[in-house]
């Protein structure tokens, strides 16, 4: 009896000295957690200066960058956004100096040149299962309304400038009763309608609190989208206050020359004009997917596109 009590009383003693290390242990524990968050937001900062400027230009405020749903995001997809984001410049020769001048022209923010990037990675061919095409991605009932010519041997929808400026257009159109450039970006995907009713039903504009996945105000693809828009653009503006980063500087250095549209005959096609401005079709082909069968309609207005830089060439050549 008298070993029992005692084994007993050894027992409890070690009982609460476990008790007593595990709550030390925990302590650390959250310390070291509490620790991590404030150097990872010190290095997110740090990684992307341009956060507060980007987050700005969509009408955000720049402590947004706190928000740990953000933080995560940022961190678990930044490298492989980075790829996209190198692979997606690549294709924009021509493309991207074009809608940047288009941007900045009508007012807006040339940030939106992102949410392009996240809807078609400037793949000016780029067609959805749900038959949104080009580089905003427009569906036929959209791309109509927004005056882009769709029938059988035209598809506006995938020509740079027709869609750029139907694409400024609409989105001055939805921000429209949301004030918010955000708001504006996120009802591009799921609808001016949509983002209303989230906000109602928030009783708030506050991103952070549109996005919680826990409340799902809005559908995940939404609440997953503003998120790569913003991420693409810090990484594409982080050259302006990063001096020894020159991924998003590629936007700027690349080629200058861009698009200018000129009219044809009708009949004429683009291997024609390929060969007159002795230029590679495939790449006057890319800038012209808007005609499906590669020549210009009887009794139609369309436009087709050639680098700038062959201008003076066009106007000597074609008569």
């Amino acid at each position: 009896m008298i070993y029992e009590i005692l084994i007993n009383l050894i027992l409890l003693k070690m009982k609460k000295t476990l008790i007593v290390v595990s709550a030390i242990k925990i302590k650390k524990i959250i310390f070291l957690l509490f620790a991590f968050n404030i150097y990872s937001y010190a290095d997110l900062t740090r990684e992307f200066p341009s956060y507060s400027y980007v987050l700005n230009e969509f009408d955000l405020d720049s402590s947004y960058i706190h928000n740990q749903e953000f933080q995560s995001f940022v961190y678990k997809n930044k490298d492989r956004y980075r790829e996209r984001f190198r692979v997606a410049v690549g294709r924009g020769q021509l493309i991207v100096p074009t809608m940047k001048e288009m941007m900045y022209k009508s007012g807006i923010t040339p940030l939106f040149l992102y949410l392009s990037m996240t809807e078609s990675a400037f793949k000016t061919q780029a067609k959805s299962t749900s038959k949104a095409g080009g580089l905003w991605q427009f569906m036929p009932p959209t791309g109509r309304e927004q005056k882009l010519t769709i029938n059988e041997t035209i598809d506006e929808r995938y020509d740079p400038i027709k869609s750029t400026y139907a694409a400024v257009d609409y989105l001055y159109k939805i921000r429209d009763g949301l004030d918010k450039w955000y708001l504006a970006a996120m009802a591009y995907n799921c609808g001016q309608g949509c983002v209303k009713r989230a906000v109602k039903k928030a009783g708030t504009k506050d991103l952070a609190t549109l996005i919680n996945p826990r409340d799902e105000f809005l559908p995940a693809e939404t609440r997953k989208y503003i998120k790569k828009i913003l991420l693409f653009s810090m990484i594409g503006e982080n050259y302006l206050f990063k001096r020894d980063n020159n991924l998003g500087e590629a936007i700027y250095r690349m080629n200058k020359d861009s698009l200018t549209p000129v009219r044809l005959r009708a009949g004429d096609n683009l291997q024609q004009v390929a060969s007159m401005l002795r230029m590679d079709y495939r790449v006057l082909k890319r800038t012209n997917m808007h005609l499906k069968r590669d020549f210009v309609p009887q009794g139609s207005n369309v436009m087709v596109n050639i680098p700038t830089s062959k201008l003076d060439m066009f106007r000597a050549v074609y008569n």
